[in-house]
């Protein structure tokens, strides 16, 4: 309490330096060269898949080894060899780990997960989808990133290891009615339907949980379906 009680509140030498001269930045200079220049190596080592493809291990090798490279660069006390050999230890047995995942297919689901299918024939498998982190509307904001409208224009997707989506259209002209991939934030705008409702407008409807897409009547009665809420389908 009493070195507490001797802090001066703002001082701006203390909040700029702490308790190191100011000379001292000469060497975070210098320690910071040398961590970017073998950050730029380590990078070169991690290769263009860990770049551009980061898996959840990959995403937690690089958080790791951020924190790292990061504290030899300001903290005086942090011996920069010492952090460069615990860094090119963690980067074998990351090429350990990588090259066990190519030889071994049951390895390389263990450790990063495997492609799931999640959508078949303009249907969305929420059973399976909701085995994942990615939510529907976070599907959805991947389908519109790819500039498709509606279910029914997609024969098959799948969510891959890195939690991106691969898509396999319809050929044009096979192209059918299917649920928009609209957001669950405006589905206000296309007025749902619940089930056991009145039918307004004849015309396809989708079930907002699945997709699944059927014809009806105005005046039929929506039927069950999982979630309960249907909206009008959009049309290729």
């Amino acid at each position: 309490m009493a070195e507490s009680s001797s802090i001066e509140v703002f001082e701006i030498t203390r909040i700029l330096v702490a308790d190191t001269p100011w000379h001292f930045l000469l060497e975070v200079i210098i320690r910071s060269t040398f961590m970017f220049i073998f950050a730029l190596v380590i990078m070169r080592f991690l290769g263009r898949r860990a770049i551009h493809q980061l898996t959840s291990f990959d995403l937690l090798l690089i958080i790791a080894l951020g924190s790292a490279m990061g504290d030899p660069m300001i903290y005086p006390d942090v011996a920069v060899l010492w952090s460069v050999f615990g860094i090119a230890t963690i980067m074998v047995f990351y090429r350990i780990q990588n090259a066990l995942a190519n030889r071994y297919s049951w390895y390389e689901d263990l450790t990063e997960g495997s492609p799931v299918k999640i959508i078949t024939d303009g249907i969305l498998d929420s059973k399976e989808l909701d085995k994942h982190t990615p939510t529907q509307d976070d599907i959805f904001l991947l389908l519109r990133n790819k500039g498709i409208r509606s279910l029914g224009e997609i024969e098959t997707a799948y969510l891959e290891r890195d939690g991106s989506l691969s898509v396999f259209k319809y050929r044009a002209g096979k192209q059918k009615p299917g649920l928009p991939t609209i957001s669950e934030d405006i589905i206000v705008e296309w007025k749902p339907h619940e089930a056991g409702t009145k039918v307004e407008i004849s015309g396809f409807h989708s079930c907002y949980k699945t997709g699944e897409t059927i014809w009806l009547e105005k005046g039929d009665t929506f039927p069950d379906c999982e979630g309960n809420v249907w909206v009008l389908s959009e049309e290729p």
